[in-house]
């Protein structure tokens, strides 16, 4: 039942007051089907009409795949053609001027417009679920607990705003900008279904244990395991169903231009996946609209090895990147940081090269996405020769298994683009 009156249903929500666990109700779902259309035992005992309904569904699904992916595309290229615009704009500016104040105006645009770009990348990449987040212990509560505060300020008063945490587990594994940005898009997205009327919008967390497979509202099955589930409820206008089904697609809206780019539920979306999560919708017309993100509770692992020791006597840094022009600038940052930096843009070569030499070299710098050996591998096979290998990693898209891997392990990812300050912190914390 979504939000119509004041009574608070906890029990709706899968917990006691105290964050006692109880079996989630997800109401809102899918029965898990028990015959598929090439399963002998069918109730259509026809053959030919049960391949017939499937070929349907399965063309009727495919034209979905590619209407949603000829709108991620439409939207993309409209945004890219925008920012590559500006940044070509005040490249162009620079050769034409001797000013050298106006040369650091145009390169502090081309950096602030790069930086935004970046931004839509990692958009991108959530929506396709294949977020490269960097996920490290967070908590949750803290999180929610300043996203309430500071969205409490700049809701309308119109809108009674209420909060719970409930949930006796306080830390996930995740990306604390990514969490907050998460929660404040499922509000602002509340917020506009109130449509500048009064209304409520209720947020918390509480301890959901899921005891057997079930289908969410949108076809994905969530596994068994002990989750805290984040809610946020409205009693807004809801959503319609033929709406409902396209919420998640990117660049998809029914808000006009001045309200929404149409990219904040497909980031959601992928901001769930990224975490190991699931997500489910419950809304009802003139009714409300419920959210409801299960995370994975997070559990410690005790380390089974000493902390890495490096050898930071040396000033020698290993850099390997395979894009050339890359691997320039990033040379150029680190000699000016104040290293003596023997690069590679082939693993193999930086390999080598580090087995006859790695008591003299202080730390490596490896991208982690490179043909033939990635850079998780090169670092497996330079630890084969010095156990305690000390490294960065960096990277403009890794697999998440080679991300989970690596954090697991306590490497120090950065993410590019990066700039000179987000390096410089980075190394620094290795002499801390």
């Amino acid at each position: 039942m979504l939000l119509k009156d004041e009574k608070v249903n906890n029990e709706k929500h899968g917990s006691t007051r105290g964050g006692d666990k109880k079996e989630t109700k997800i109401n809102n779902v899918k029965d898990v089907p028990t015959s598929g259309c090439n399963e002998q035992n069918s109730r259509i005992s026809d053959k030919d009409e049960t391949t017939r309904m499937c070929s349907g569904q399965d063309a009727k699904n495919q034209s979905e795949k590619m209407a949603a992916l000829g709108q991620l595309a439409g939207g993309i290229a409209h945004d890219f053609n925008n920012q590559l615009m500006s940044i070509i704009g005040n490249a162009t500016m620079i050769q034409k001027t001797d000013d050298i104040e106006r040369i650091r105006e145009y390169a502090e645009r081309i950096i602030h417009i790069s930086q935004s770009t970046a931004n839509l990348t990692k958009k991108i990449l959530m929506f396709s679920k294949r977020e490269s987040s960097i996920n490290k212990p967070v908590n949750l509560k803290s999180i929610m607990d300043n996203t309430y505060n500071m969205v409490e300020s700049i809701l309308s008063k119109k809108i009674e705003l209420s909060y719970s945490y409930q949930a006796s587990n306080k830390v996930i594994l995740g990306d604390e900008a990514q969490v907050e940005s998460m929660i404040v898009n499922l509000i602002l997205n509340s917020k506009d279904a109130l449509d500048d009327s009064f209304g409520k919008i209720k947020i918390g967390a509480e301890d959901t244990v899921i005891f057997s497979e079930t289908v969410l509202s949108h076809g994905e099955m969530i596994k068994p395991g002990n989750y805290i589930k984040v809610y946020v409820e409205d009693n807004g206008k809801g959503i319609k169903d033929e709406v409902l089904n396209r919420i998640f697609e990117p660049y998809f809206t029914t808000k006009n231009k001045t309200k929404g780019t149409g990219l904040g539920l497909s980031v959601v979306f992928g901001t769930v996946k990224s975490h190991s999560g699931y997500i489910n919708v419950e809304s009802q017309h003139d009714m409300g609209t419920l959210f409801e993100i299960f995370l994975p509770v997070y559990v410690k692992k005790e380390k089974t090895k000493k902390e890495m020791e490096m050898d930071l006597n040396s000033n020698i840094i290993m850099l390997v990147d395979d894009d050339i022009n890359v691997l320039d600038v990033e040379t150029e940052i680190l000699e000016d940081l104040g290293y003596d930096v023997v690069k590679f843009s082939e693993p193999a070569k930086a390999l080598e090269f580090y087995n006859s030499n790695c008591n003299n070299i202080a730390f490596s710098v490896i991208d982690i996405s490179m043909p033939v050996m990635t850079g998780r591998q090169l670092y497996e096979h330079m630890q084969i020769k010095k156990k305690d290998a000390a490294a960065i990693f960096i990277t403009g898209y890794a697999r998440q298994a080679d991300y989970e891997e690596l954090t697991r392990n306590g490497a120090v990812i950065i993410e590019k683009p990066f700039t000179y300050e987000d390096l410089s912190t980075q190394i620094a914390k290795i002499y801390m």
